[in-house]
């Protein structure tokens, strides 16, 4: 999915700007381990389970504007007493600016310490544990709300100014930004009651009862395959085609990424790499046209595939060529893609002539979302089927917005 704001939009309670772009780049990952996903499961298990710290726990950006302000002009050769009695409005701010550093750092070290670990976690509680022995080497925990004097002050910028130098704050920034991340994505798991899935050591890929998390109301399908590794979904425009198959593509992403997914039950193999491609447009930037751009995004893959295993979602594929090429091509590539038995596929297709070409093909299965037409009116059921779609409705709604009536209007504008 080119455009993952639609996802991140559901896990998105970040508290500060850079955390959000730091859940941005978490949600952008098209390269997966599965070790490190799992990790990742375990990671926001541990945070569901202090659910309601993180809860409670508020960020002020000014807080952290201003800390980052502070560790950027820390300068305690020049906080003397005889300069503090000359520029006094530049004293001044360095005061608040500290008491803002230590509010600010006491708030989350009494996070961390009241942050229940789990054993299943040890790298990352060995994180939390060193955060908070670095909170406790910089004195804020006996410093707040305490009275400083000048030479509390001094000393403690100090301790900033060596702490700099050891770059001692990179390492905090990211620890801290990360673990808004995670408590942003675990408010999204709990607020949308999400279920974690299980990966399969064979081929069996079953999603039970799955939904689009911006269609939590809507009409739940199951996909239950076992042995086939592409889908060609068929079926006409406003049928549910492109949403069921979002639906299937954001889950398998979340299962990757380590997030729980809107299913009963989720138990899929997993993918070296995912691709999801769906609104292919034009490439202005590279020059390339529609139709060209999908032929890139087909090689892409199929190079990936020679050394990993991917999950690979192509809507509406060769739209971008006459029919009788897209007819040809789009059987030649969906034939050719499915001896790649260690991955997944799905396709939709508006093709029909290409049906006879997939239907007896044993690693194909044909699926479409159910459409009827009863008493001249359409009727979406949303209910996903196997096999072919044979009902043709473009037809129908031209007729019965009265488009043909207008085109034989015999009035002279």
């Amino acid at each position: 999915m080119e455009n993952i704001s639609e996802i991140v939009s559901h896990f998105n309670f970040t508290q500060t700007r850079k955390s959000r772009q730091y859940l941005n780049l978490f949600f952008s990952q098209k390269s997966f381990n599965k070790n490190q996903t799992l990790y990742t499961q375990q990671k926001l298990k541990m945070f569901l389970e202090n659910l309601h710290i993180i809860k409670d726990y508020r960020i002020s950006e000014n807080a952290v504007s201003v800390t980052h302000k502070l560790l950027g002009e820390a300068d305690s050769y020049n906080y003397t007493f005889i300069r503090n009695l000359t520029y006094r409005n530049f004293f001044k701010e360095i005061n608040n600016n500290l008491s803002i550093f230590i509010e600010f750092f006491h708030g989350f070290h009494a996070v961390l310490e009241n942050f229940k670990q789990s054993e299943f976690c040890k790298d990352y509680c060995a994180e939390i544990n060193e955060t908070l022995k670095f909170i406790e080497s910089l004195t804020v925990i006996d410093y707040h709300q305490k009275e400083l004097n000048f030479k509390l002050r001094k000393t403690l910028l100090l301790i900033i100014k060596s702490e700099i130098g050891k770059k001692s704050f990179e390492s905090f920034w990211d620890f801290f930004y990360m673990f808004d991340v995670h408590s942003s994505i675990a408010k999204g798991i709990a607020l949308n009651d999400l279920v974690f899935p299980e990966f399969s050591d064979n081929q069996k890929f079953i999603i039970r009862e799955f939904y689009h998390l911006d269609l939590t109301t809507s009409v739940k399908n199951t996909l239950t395959e076992r042995e086939k590794n592409i889908m060609v979904f068929t079926g006409a425009n406003m049928s549910g085609k492109s949403t069921a198959m979002k639906s299937v593509s954001i889950i398998v992403l979340l299962a990757h990424l380590g997030i729980a997914v809107p299913a009963e039950s989720c138990k899929i193999p997993f993918y070296d790499r995912i691709f999801l491609h769906f609104s292919v447009t034009d490439n202005l930037k590279e020059g390339h046209s529609h139709f060209m751009q999908e032929i890139i995004n087909i090689k892409n893959v199929l190079v990936e595939l020679k050394t990993k295993n991917c999950f690979a979602v192509f809507d509406e594929i060769f739209s971008g060529t006459n029919i009788n090429d897209s007819a040809k091509i789009t059987g030649d590539t969906i034939l050719g893609i499915s001896r790649y038995t260690n991955s997944m596929f799905i396709f939709s297709t508006h093709l029909n002539m290409i049906e006879n070409l997939l239907k007896d093909e044993k690693n194909i299965t044909l699926l479409n979302l159910e459409c009827l037409f009863e008493n001249n009116d359409l009727l979406f059921t949303y209910r996903l089927q196997k096999g072919w779609s044979k009902l043709e409705v473009g037809k129908i709604i031209f007729d019965q917005y009265g488009l043909n009536d207008l085109l034989k209007d015999d009035h002279q504008c």
